[in-house]
C-alpha cells in the first residue's frame, strides 16, 4: 500500500489525521517545497507549528489530501470549460456518425437502409429493444380536451400548433425516468413516436405506418408513399446536435420521455440546427417569381443576403441525404434549376432542408410538410438519444465561471 494511502487509512481508524513533515507533505501533493509553500501563503492550507522547534513545520494529511482532490476536480472542469467555451461539448453515442461523407446509422449506411427500411425498422435499429417491439400494441388513446385543441389549433403555424399539442398529451402518456429497460418502456417509446407525429399532424394517433400518415394527412397521391418514407428515414438521426443534446441533457436529469421530447421539439424554429425549411421555402419563392433565375441569384449574392439550405458545414463534397431526396423530386417533374445554378456561382451544394423542400413541392403537400417531415422524423432519433443516456447513466452536468464585476 502506497504511503499516502496507508496515512488516509490511519486517519480512517484513528479519526485523527497524520501530520507530515515538508519534505513528506510536498512528495504527498507531487509538488515543490517551494510550491507547497505558496499554498501555505495563499491560504490553501495550514502549517503547524512544531513544540521546541520554531521554524519547524507540520501539514495535515486530511488537508493535503482534499487539496489534491480540489486540484485534481479543477483540472477536469478547466478541462470542460475549455470545451465549451469553444462551443463543442462532447458526448460519446453509438447512434449515428459521418463517415467519409456518409451519414450511418449504427453502422448501417443511411442512403442504403433508406432504401428498403420502414421508419419503425429505424426505430427499432436505433432504440434496440432486443426482446420487445415498440410498435406491437394498439396507438395511444388521447383525451377529449386534445382532440378539441387538434380542432382549434388546425391552422396556427405548425411549430406552435405540434407543440401545445405534444405538451397537453403527455397527461395521457407514462414515461416516467424509472421504467425499466424492458417492454413497458419500449412500448411507452412506440406510443410516444406515435403521438409525436399525430402532434405533427394534428390527426388521433394511429398504428397505421409511420409515413402512410403523412400520406394520408396531406391527401398525396399513392405514388408519393415511399418518397415520404425514404424522407423519414434520411432524416431520423445526426450525429450530435441541439436536438438530441437537449434531449439528453432532460434525460440526464431526469426527466419523463415525454417532457425530454418536448423540450427537444422545442427547437422547432432554430434556423442553425437544421429547421431552415420555411426559410428554404421563402427562397424558391423568391427566385421563381423572378424572369431570369441566374441573374435573381447573382442579385442576392451582391446585397449580400444568404442562401437558407446550402452549404452544409458537415458535408464539404454536398449533402447526399439531399441528392437522394432531389433525385426522389425528379420522379415527379423535372424540378427548377436552383441548386445547379447556385452551385455553378458559388461552388455550394444543397443541404437536407433544401432536398425536403423540393420533395415537398414535387409531391404536392402543403407548405409545412417539409418542417413536418424533417422533425417528426427526428423524433425517431430523438427518443434514441434519451434512451441512451438514459442508460449510460451518466448526468450532463455544466458549471458557471462568474466573470461579472
Amino acid at each position: 500500500m502506497s504511503k499516502r494511502k496507508t496515512l488516509l487509512a490511519q486517519e480512517l481508524h484513528s479519526g485523527t489525521a497524520a501530520l507530515l513533515a515538508s519534505t513528506e507533505a510536498a512528495a504527498y501533493l507531487g509538488v515543490s517545497k517551494a510550491t507547497l509553500y505558496a499554498y501555505v501563503s495563499r491560504g490553501l492550507l495550514s502549517a503547524v507549528a512544531v513544540p521546541g522547534d520554531p521554524r519547524a513545520r507540520r501539514y495535515s494529511s486530511f488537508e493535503l489530501d482534499l487539496l489534491a482532490r480540489r486540484r485534481g476536480q479543477g483540472k477536469r472542469e478547466q478541462q470542460t470549460l475549455n470545451a465549451l467555451n469553444e462551443g463543442w461539448p462532447v458526448l460519446d453515442t453509438a447512434l449515428s456518425c459521418i463517415q467519409q461523407g456518409q451519414p450511418v446509422y449504427r453502422g448501417q449506411q443511411v442512403l442504403d437502409v433508406a432504401r428498403l427500411a420502414s421508419v419503425e425498422d429505424v426505430a427499432r435499429l436505433l432504440w434496440q429493444f432486443a426482446r420487445h417491439d415498440p410498435f406491437a400494441a394498439d396507438a395511444p388513446v388521447l383525451s377529449s380536451s386534445w382532440h378539441r385543441l387538434a380542432e382549434e389549433l388546425a391552422t396556427r403555424p405548425l411549430p406552435e400548433r405540434t407543440l401545445a399539442l405534444l405538451a397537453l398529451a403527455l397527461g395521457d402518456l407514462q414515461g416516467a425516468a424509472w421504467l425499466g429497460d424492458g417492454e413497458a418502456l419500449a412500448q411507452a417509446c412506440g406510443g410516444h413516436l406515435r403521438v409525436a407525429i399525430a402532434s405533427f399532424l394534428a390527426r388521433p394517433p394511429q398504428a397505421t405506418p409511420l409515413h402512410l400518415q403523412f400520406v394520408q394527412a396531406y391527401g398525396l397521391k399513392p405514388a408519393a408513399a415511399d418518397a415520404i418514407r425514404q424522407a423519414l428515414v434520411l432524416v431520423a438521426d445526426h450525429e450530435m446536435n441541439m436536438v438530441s443534446f437537449t434531449a439528453r441533457s432532460l434525460a440526464s436529469a431526469g426527466a419523463t420521455l415525454g417532457a425530454a421530447m418536448l423540450g427537444a421539439m422545442c427547437t422547432l424554429t432554430a434556423t442553425f440546427n437544421g429547421g431552415a425549411c420555411p426559410q428554404v421555402e421563402a427562397l424558391w419563392d423568391g427566385l421563381l417569381a423572378q424572369p431570369d433565375l441566374g441573374a435573381a441569384l447573382a442579385q442576392r449574392l451582391d446585397r449580400g443576403d444568404s442562401l437558407p439550405g446550402f452549404n452544409h458545414l458537415s458535408y464539404p463534397a454536398g449533402d447526399p441525404r439531399a441528392q437522394r431526396l432531389l433525385a426522389l423530386a425528379e420522379r415527379f417533374g423535372k424540378q427548377p434549376p436552383i441548386a445547379i445554378e447556385v452551385e455553378r456561382l458559388t461552388g455550394w451544394k444543397p443541404s437536407v432542408d433544401f432536398g425536403l423542400v423540393a420533395l415537398r413541392r414535387a409531391i404536392g403537400a402543403p407548405p409545412e410538410a417539409a418542417l413536418a417531415l424533417q422533425m417528426g422524423g427526428r423524433c425517431v432519433g430523438v427518443i434514441a438519444h434519451i434512451l441512451e443516456q438514459r442508460r449510460s447513466g451518466q448526468r450532463i452536468l455544466t458549471r458557471a465561471r462568474y466573470i461579472g464585476p
